[in-house]
């Protein structure tokens, strides 16, 4: 093969490649109206036309087996502890009204039927939790929500209760 015909596929390569990246890497809006995101990547939690308020990274959906004595066991058949890594914002101010909550996250199966629902509960020790509270600005937070699933495979969504209507959440493949 011709050095020129090789070369000549290089740019090629190069579009094809870029296109499979932006069409991996955009974000689809589901029948529900949230947006598709993607494990261990970084997403905006802000209503149009405001500042970030923070930014979330869902690092694992993983069953886990309670620890805590007493715990009580899931309704729908498994605990799933959803990893969440939360960074609030420097605009962000604890009297701003959100914060996320275990009620904001449930789990759906592949045909959109919901599978279970985020719950606070005393299944594992209580340093493992994401904070259900306000938060302070410009500050790091790392820890679990526990979610009563019928399914330890689907999708989990996060759907804020406190921001806007024009803040219909996110969901990601597990």
């Amino acid at each position: 093969m011709s050095y020129v015909r090789r070369w000549a596929r290089f740019p090629v390569a190069l579009a094809a490649a870029g296109l499979l990246l932006a069409a991996c890497s955009s974000e689809r809006s589901s029948p529900d109206g949230t947006t598709a995101a993607r494990l261990g990547r970084q997403i905006e939690i802000r209503s149009s036309g405001s500042p970030t308020l923070a930014t979330l990274w869902l690092d694992s959906v993983v069953a886990v087996d309670c620890t805590e004595p007493g715990s009580l066991p899931p309704n729908n058949g498994h605990y799933l502890a959803a990893t969440i890594v939360l960074q609030t914002s420097e605009q962000y101010q604890p009297d701003s009204g959100w914060w996320m909550s275990a009620g904001d996250f449930a789990t759906e199966d592949k045909d959109g039927k919901a599978t279970g629902k985020g719950v606070v509960t005393s299944c594992l020790p209580e340093h493992r939790y994401l904070p259900d509270d306000f938060y302070l600005s410009d500050s790091g937070y790392y820890g679990v929500v526990l979610i009563d699933s019928s399914s330890v495979h689907g999708t989990l969504t996060y759907k804020p209760h406190n921001l806007p209507n024009d803040v219909t959440g996110w969901h990601w493949d597990y």
